[in-house]
């Protein structure tokens, strides 16, 4: 049997009997290199220098210094400077939400962890305030996403190694769409929250001293932010030490600052890390043997052949390109899909006149969707938790956000100017 259809039936029929999916992948290619008579050293030359690149460090490292923020009392912090800003307005805590997680998505890197640190706290409170819950969970849930759009990102880490394009250059290119899917989230809950008439009782007043008093109050948490993302882009350290940067800020300010952060809840934070971390380099292990089979065996330039040559249309191979990546966003892990994709898809679109960089934003806004699209979406599952509701309720809610959200992806994909203006007026592309 030839070596791709075995690697593509080997990966659809162990994903079919249940198997995880980075292990499928991984026994998919092993099968896939025996069918070829590869020699079992390059699987193993393969997978080491899928990890022997430096930049992975920040990873783990970034995923460790969300959680101790989190765990250190920013993550309050950085909600109670929402409050002063929102006030009193109908759908206010749905705004605190969205403000909340879009300030501390320029902490966390992650998604889920930026929807469960947000949203434990919210959720709970849109709830006492009269909100719905399969909403209140469904913003959570949307907004905990923007996590990734917002520097510093891991999906943007990892599709930065798979394309080698500048991660400092994704990081900016990040900024403005980030900040247009909070403006369009909080858009379409102001909307629905005023036709409900969901009013928060709270007792903050919007004043320029009650923002004053509540930035000086989160002053530690807003800094964060500051250091890690002017350090990277002022040319002070790379994106690898701005993590460890990031998680020494997180011990200062939970240890020495706030006091929160415990000897027990430093372990379970390391023990998180470490648990994720895993997960998340044996996904990059056998997605990069996969990559480098599909390399050999020209899948990519086949693919991007075929695309090209039957549609014609720019603008339809870029809707194809959306509508592919909403779906496979919706089957498949993040991370999985941004190696397996992106050798594929990216020639395609550069075919198009879409720049690396405008793409891999584009394809990280997508993933961004998957994580709140059922039946796989990991921020629906957070956020129903945290809400005690139902997948089918808080899927739902989701859709006007998730419409929003296309949306945005859309503007991105056709204005190269949203991601590309910024890393060009710093100097990250010519």
């Amino acid at each position: 049997m030839d070596p791709v259809t075995v690697l593509v039936v080997a990966f659809l029929v162990f994903l079919l009997v249940g198997t995880p999916v980075a292990v499928s992948i991984g026994l998919a290619a092993v099968l896939s290199m025996l069918a070829a008579n590869f020699p079992a050293s390059y699987l193993v030359q393969t997978a080491y220098s899928a990890v022997d690149e430096f930049t992975i460090i920040a990873v783990p490292m970034f995923i460790l210094a969300g959680v101790l923020m989190e765990k250190g009392g920013l993550t309050e912090r950085l909600i109670d400077f929402s409050r002063g800003i929102v006030g009193s307005a109908p759908g206010g805590l749905a705004t605190v939400t969205i403000v909340a997680c879009t300030f501390f998505a320029a902490i966390s890197g992650s998604g889920p962890a930026t929807t469960a640190a947000i949203g434990s706290i919210m959720i709970p409170a849109m709830l006492r305030d009269g909100y719905d819950r399969g909403f209140s969970a469904a913003i959570s849930s949307s907004a905990g996403g923007i996590g990734v759009v917002i520097p510093p990102s891991i999906p943007m880490i990892i599709y930065g190694i798979t394309a080698e394009t500048s991660i400092s250059g994704l990081f900016v290119a990040g900024v403005i769409p980030g900040l247009m899917l909070g403006l369009a989230l909080w858009i379409v809950s102001a909307l629905i929250s005023k036709r409900q008439g969901w009013v928060s009782q709270s007792n903050v007043t919007r004043s320029a001293r009650g923002v004053g008093l509540a930035a000086w109050h989160a002053k530690w948490a807003l800094f964060a932010p500051v250091i890690i993302l002017g350090g990277i882009y002022g040319g002070i350290f790379t994106v690898t030490e701005a993590s460890i940067v990031a998680v020494l800020y997180a011990l200062l300010t939970g240890i020495v600052i706030y006091r929160k952060l415990t000897f027990n809840l430093l372990i379970d934070g390391l023990v998180y890390t470490v648990r994720i971390t895993g997960t998340v380099l044996l996904v990059l292990v056998t997605g990069r043997i996969v990559g480098r089979l599909l390399t050999i065996y020209q899948v990519p330039q086949m693919v991007s052949d075929f695309l090209i040559n039957s549609i014609s249309s720019p603008t339809l191979l870029i809707f194809l390109i959306l509508l592919l990546l909403i779906f496979i966003g919706m089957w498949m892990e993040t991370l999985t899909q941004i190696i397996i994709l992106t050798p594929l898809l990216l020639p395609v679109a550069m075919s198009v006149g879409m720049h690396p960089i405008q793409f891999g934003i584009v394809f990280v806004i997508a993933c961004e969707i998957g994580y709140s699209t059922p039946p796989l979406g990991v921020n629906l599952f957070v956020a129903a938790e945290i809400g005690d509701t139902t997948m089918e309720r808080i899927s739902r809610a989701s859709i006007p956000f998730l419409a929003a959200e296309t949306f945005v992806m859309t503007l991105v994909a056709f204005v190269p100017e949203l991601t590309l203006w910024l890393p060009r007026l710093l100097g990250f592309i010519i």
